[in-house]
């Protein structure tokens, strides 16, 4: 197997294990344009849940200082919770899918 598509391959497969800093460091370290290219492409990729998971803290954290008003607002608060848990759920799986995907694509 090659170094470079190798690389490459854990830059995506990193998404399970060390997101976001593995490529990263992969990028910065790397002098090779196949791996700084799929190593970039992983980054953002893996940034994507993480951005959305800062979102939905910042949230739940929001709706808690504005829950104690009404009733109608804490049902609000509490279907939007799960919606937004679900999208995230969502989200971390098929950003996780294609990751796998990409790295064995890159394998091949």
């Amino acid at each position: 197997m090659d170094q470079s598509k190798g690389l490459s391959a854990l830059s995506y497969l990193s998404f399970y294990f060390a997101p976001s800093i593995l490529p990263f460091i992969i990028y910065v370290v790397s002098k090779d344009d196949f791996v700084r290219e799929h190593s970039k492409k992983a980054f953002i990729t893996q940034l994507i849940p993480i951005a959305f998971g800062v979102l939905y803290i910042i949230y739940f954290f929001i709706s808690l200082f504005l829950t104690h008003e009404t009733l109608a607002i804490q049902d609000f608060f509490v279907s939007s919770h799960f919606i937004a848990l679900v999208a995230l759920l969502i989200i971390f799986s098929i950003t996780g899918i294609w990751n796998l995907v990409k790295a064995i694509k890159v394998l091949r």
